[in-house]
């Protein structure tokens, strides 16, 4: 309860909460000016609806995020508005919830589409409109579509701030990881920090990014690379480089060409590597053929194969189903009560089941609990407040805190969105104090039915999704590790950032659904050092022997990870991660010629103390050593024939 409901950091007054308070507020002033104040709340909810999506901080990555979902809230709400009244109407709901979950699993985008287009079928069959069957959707879209207007009012003004920023962190983060201390806690949270903007760079320059992401980004992801296998194995790069980093950094945020300087000279391969990386980073049309790596390696430019390869998912439908079930439970709940307002339950369901944010229990705990608060306050201020014009005051300081609350915490943002649909409702003419125990037994309702449909159809979602991330970022590390390549790979980390971000969610989960969270994390912690010592520069070229025993252990490995079940946890997993570093460390020493650089004595130092960390129980230590190694011992499981074969065809 004091890790959901605690606020993370303090509110942010940004551009957002102004256009929030203007498209939200302007509708509704202007419907109780012309006398219909339905009409004007309804563009309003519209207008909010938009509000939610605008979480992008690139101009094209807005136009993705923000349009997509209104033209999936229109249909939502001409599908409901077309069945109302008719045979199949209460099954139309859970229809498109089950549509919604599997669209969600498409990622950040597709979560937003299929949460705004349950909310506008939602709102449209709550809050019925005298007219024409057209009229509420086009209302809602009206509202939305001036909240994108705003948001890309400053497009011609302030293009490509947005991209820049994000470059002038990944340079500031790469500077920062090459610092003496790299090889401790602090330079391990330093990569982590990295790899976690490189990610939220891919994605933007995927979805939505601008050609400055797409010339920039495949340098930056060699730099960041070798940055970062530098930074963990403990050797040493030319301090001006980092300064010389830094210097870019604030020049490419400023909008400032790249220094005419020449760079650091270095005194050694490793310099070397990592001055010709950032030059290609900061001037990648100098450099554009030194860097073996191109923008067909790091966007998602197939993005129909992604939608067809979700759709044939059974995960996704799996996810669906779960969004549909909570609605029918939900739905059926409120009929049963005969509540006021029964869509305000299947409105919760809406906002708690997305699985992109977070598990569902304390989405649904943060959820009641901020619903509560905004309750309350909505409870005094109805009962306190003169005309309606007073109200709107009250609407304006409610929209505006909606985007300004988002990153303080969900709980604080429900308290404001509650507000708001309580304001409106005052508005629209509905008394709003009697329905406050109403709408707290609707939120109450809603976040039951999502917990207890994810509890029967996905008892072990986020652990085996935790598992999934850690196994493919061990095959990339597989594939990455060839002899006759410089191993620059990294999809491997950006795989590890996100499965670091799973076990936040993790760690977020109840206590009946969280499991072994501390072995979640040592497991983590040794995939990592794995994938880290796998990837890691070597003094000299090493024999191919060395390639195939690191390249067998990781098979094996993401084999383990890939049967991660009750009978085989985490604990199982981490040994296997354990004997990976060891058995790679000590590839390097026995296959590679005499060590002339002090990385490598860390690197024993490493392995020794990776062996003496004790190995689980039911796992003898000779079949994890003699399997990550190569050989056969008691109790060690025999060589699968696929991972002969990869290790045969990777000999030179």
């Amino acid at each position: 309860m004091r890790q959901t409901c605690a606020p993370r950091r303090r509110p942010a007054v940004s551009s957002a909460a102004w256009r929030s308070l203007l498209a939200v507020t302007a509708p509704a002033g202007l419907g109780l000016l012309a006398g219909r104040p339905a009409e004007g709340v309804m563009v309003a909810l519209g207008a909010l609806s938009a509000v939610l999506t605008d979480v992008a901080a690139a101009y094209r990555h807005r136009a993705v995020t923000m349009l997509l979902p209104q033209l999936l809230g229109v249909a939502g709400a001409f599908a409901t508005l077309t069945a109302e009244g008719g045979p199949v109407a209460p099954y139309v709901l859970p229809a498109l919830g089950v549509v919604a979950g599997a669209l969600a699993c498409l990622g950040p985008e597709g979560s937003l589409g299929a949460m705004i287009l349950l909310m506008d079928a939602e709102v449209a069959l709550d809050l019925p409109l005298p007219g024409p069957l057209w009229l509420p959707p086009a209302l809602m879209l009206l509202g939305g579509l001036s909240v994108v207007a705003l948001a890309l009012a400053g497009r011609p003004f302030f293009r490509g701030r947005a991209e820049r920023a994000l470059l002038a962190q990944c340079l500031t983060g790469c500077a920062a990881v090459l610092e003496p201390d790299a090889a401790g806690p602090a330079g391990t949270a330093r990569r982590r920090a990295l790899h976690d903007v490189l990610e939220r760079a891919r994605h933007t320059g995927a979805v939505g990014g601008g050609p400055l992401l797409a010339r920039h980004l495949p340098g930056l992801l060699v730099l960041a690379e070798t940055a970062s296998s530098a930074g963990a194995r403990g050797l040493s790069a030319d301090p001006a480089l980092a300064g010389r980093l830094r210097a870019e950094a604030e020049r490419v945020a400023a909008g400032r060409p790249a220094l005419d300087g020449p760079w650091p000279p270095g005194c050694g391969p490793l310099d070397v590597r990592l001055v010709r990386a950032a030059r290609a980073a900061v001037l990648p049309e100098a450099s554009a053929g030194a860097v073996p790596v191109t923008a067909g390696d790091w966007r998602a430019g197939r993005r129909w194969g992604a939608a067809r390869a979700a759709a044939r998912d059974p995960r996704s439908w799996l996810c669906g189903l779960r969004v549909g079930l909570a609605l029918l439970l939900a739905g059926a709940a409120a009929a049963y009560f005969d509540l006021p307002h029964p869509y305000w339950a299947v409105l919760n369901v809406t906002f708690v089941c997305r699985p992109d944010v977070g598990p569902v229990t304390g989405r649904a705990l943060e959820r009641f609990c901020g619903t509560a608060l905004g309750l309350l306050c909505s409870g005094l201020v109805l009962a306190c407040a003169g005309p309606d014009w007073a109200l709107l005051g009250v609407l304006a300081a409610a929209a505006g805190l909606v985007p300004a609350l988002s990153g303080t915490g969900y709980l604080y943002q429900a308290a404001a969105l509650a507000t708001v649909v309580m304001t409106v409702t005052q508005l629209a003419g509905d008394p709003g104090l009697p329905l406050l125990l109403p709408n707290l037994a609707s939120c109450a309702i809603g976040c039951l039915a999502a917990a207890a449909a994810c509890e029967l159809l996905g008892p072990r979602h986020r652990q085996l999704a935790l598992a999934r991330r850690l196994a493919v970022a061990v095959e990339q590390a597989t594939l990455a590790l060839t002899p006759h390549r410089p191993r620059t790979a990294l999809a491997p980390h950006l795989q590890l950032a996100l499965a670091r971000a799973e076990f936040e969610r993790v760690r977020r989960e109840p206590p009946w659904r969280r499991g072994a969270t501390e072995r979640w994390g040592a497991l983590i912690d040794e995939v990592e050092r794995a994938v880290d010592a796998a990837l890691a520069p070597v003094p000299a070229p090493a024999d191919h022997r060395h390639f195939d025993a690191t390249r067998h252990h990781l098979h094996r490995l993401a084999e383990r990870l890939h049967r991660l079940d009750g009978r085989e946890g985490a604990a199982g997993a981490a040994g296997a991660g354990r004997a990976a570093g060891a058995a790679t460390t000590e590839g390097y020493r026995s296959a590679a010629p005499a060590p002339r650089a002090s990385g490598v004595g860390r690197n024993a130092r490493a392995a020794q103390q990776l062996r003496d960390v004790p190995v689980p129980a039911g796992m003898p230590r000779t079949a994890v050593l003699g399997a990550a190694a190569g050989r056969g011992g008691p109790g060690a499981e025999p060589v699968s024939r696929p991972v002969r074969r990869s290790a045969a065809t990777c000999r030179p």
